[in-house]
């Protein structure tokens, strides 16, 4: 009789390997979705992609819509692995002090973000800004929000404080090596912003590999991720309406 196979985790290559194919399908998926607006909308030059998806409507459909395949990407890759999704990625609910601990430390290190920007002269993100007037002005704004402090959140968290955390950690590169790695990582995909908010993310991404480390929780990364992410929105309309 055969040995039954044991539960595994992903070290550094598995998580690797699995983490950019997450990665793939991400961007296949947005690609995808890309050519149907381009039948749908008879887009054809270049200019009219890009005042397409400058709109809000467009690029926050996109996130909610790629968001079940990165996941499922995960769930396969967790699968194979004889592990429980949920277990896996560490999808425990935060204790309240817990909570109120993450959201603090994310809320000042978005204040202090917030004076640093102003003292070296660094202006919202021009990216930020459009997408939150097109989306007022259209009247998608509440779908800006789920794709921003909803979808984003519990995509790139799953991925990064979850899955990518979980096999780095347990890897040679430690708790730390896998926090800060994968910090890097989830900066580097955020081109759309110059290098000073990049580091910005890079920043509130060890913050965030902190807290998934000390409180073995994800759900508690993804819900200070969306809470930062709100803060930003707010921050932007204010901006929007008064200066």
């Amino acid at each position: 009789m055969a040995t039954p196979r044991l539960p595994r985790t992903w070290y550094f290559l598995g998580t690797a390997i699995f983490g950019l194919l997450a990665y793939g399908v991400m961007l296949l998926a947005q690609t995808l979705m890309l050519i149907a607006a381009a039948i749908r909308y008879g887009l054809s030059s270049e200019a009219e992609f890009r005042e397409f998806f400058h709109q809000a409507g467009p690029m926050a459909a996109m996130t909610i819509a790629a968001s079940p395949f990165v996941l499922a990407v995960l769930w396969i890759a967790i699968r194979i692995a004889r592990r429980r999704f949920a277990s896996y990625l560490a999808l425990r609910w935060p204790s309240r002090g817990a909570l109120a601990r993450g959201l603090a430390i994310t809320f000042g290190f978005f204040l202090v973000w917030k004076l640093l920007s102003y003292l070296v002269g660094q202006q919202t993100p021009a990216f930020v800004v459009d997408m939150y007037r097109t989306g007022k002005d259209a009247g998608s704004l509440w779908l800006v929000l789920i794709a921003l402090c909803v979808a984003a959140p519990i995509t790139e968290e799953f991925t990064v404080r979850g899955f990518l955390f979980r096999g780095w950690s347990k890897s040679f590169l430690g708790p730390t090596g896998a926090i800060v790695l994968s910090s890097a990582l989830w900066a580097a995909m955020h081109q759309q912003y110059n290098w000073y908010y990049i580091s910005q993310i890079f920043l509130v991404g060890l913050i965030f590999g902190y807290l998934r480390y000390r409180s073995n929780s994800t759900w508690l990364t993804v819900m200070t991720h969306g809470f930062f992410n709100l803060a930003v929105i707010l921050w932007t309309a204010v901006m929007v309406a008064y200066f």
